[in-house]
């Protein structure tokens, strides 16, 4: 690794009162924040499909029931999680219900928290943030195919997932954002906790999603999270680590997420539904 000053030498070196001593100024590195392109993605998305629910609602039904309440009709034709269907082939549900949601306070709840963490989520890249969404969603919806009976949709599980994943990223580079890194973590443990006691003390939270959202975010975070590096020319001051590239891996480690989702698919519909 070399090191190169930032200029040529100031004609008034050694420095005036004024200014501060060269030796005086240390590297400093910062990771690079991209846009949240994807999370704003996702929220046309969600609001999107949240419309389309109502409207359905109305004229299959000649009901607005699914603006301010469950309309389990309407959610079972768009593809919520019903455990005997998917044990029937309806595989495609566990992505589906996701993007569902049982009423505006529902959804409301859930921009919310996706808008919140999208800002938290800037350092890792937009495709591996949409990642970390679509794989803990499908971990969420698993684990409640596997423990919960009753229908149930939403982006919770992912976002739990989400929240997972910042833990993990945060708990690793925590010293990269100073206070904030920190302050952050311990947010997202403290909301952690705050939000799985929530869940088991109500009997309307499929928490059984929650956890599994949490796992698979956890999960796929560890393999694909940025890793970052000095850059081979250090300079004086502000510059941001060089991002490795690791893209062949994490495709891998996505891939084997996958596998292992299909594998408990597989493994949940030959215990409990056979």
């Amino acid at each position: 690794m070399s090191w190169q000053p930032p200029g040529p030498p100031s004609s008034n070196y050694p420095p005036s009162p004024n200014r501060p001593p060269l030796g005086d100024a240390r590297p400093q590195f910062y990771i690079k924040l991209s846009r949240p392109l994807v999370t704003q993605g996702l929220l046309g998305v969600i609001l999107a499909v949240f419309v389309a629910q109502v409207l359905l609602g109305f004229f299959l039904f000649r009901s607005w029931t699914s603006l301010t309440n469950t309309n389990i009709d309407v959610l079972i034709l768009m593809g919520a999680k019903v455990n005997p269907l998917i044990a029937q082939g309806e595989v495609w549900r566990l992505f589906t219900a996701i993007f569902l949601h049982g009423g505006v306070l529902h959804l409301l709840f859930n921009l919310y928290a996706l808008y919140a963490l999208g800002r938290s989520w800037k350092a890792t890249g937009y495709i591996r943030f949409l990642t970390i969404f679509l794989v803990s969603g499908l971990y969420g919806s698993l684990l409640s195919y596997a423990l919960s009976g009753p229908i149930s949709v939403g982006a919770s599980g992912a976002i739990f997932g989400l929240l997972g994943g910042i833990t993990v990223f945060f708990l690793k580079y925590r010293d990269n954002f100073g206070v904030q890194g920190r302050a952050i973590l311990q947010n997202m443990i403290v909301v952690l906790v705050l939000n799985l006691v929530i869940g088991f003390s109500s009997g309307f939270i499929d928490n059984w999603g929650h956890i599994g959202g949490l796992i698979g975010g956890a999960l796929v975070t560890v393999g694909i999270m940025p890793r970052y590096r000095q850059p081979a020319i250090v300079r004086l001051g502000s510059q941001p680590l060089e991002l490795a590239d690791r893209r062949q891996m994490e495709v891998i480690w996505v891939i084997f997420c996958l596998i292992l989702l299909a594998i408990g698919v597989y493994a949940v519909t030959v215990v409990r539904f056979q």
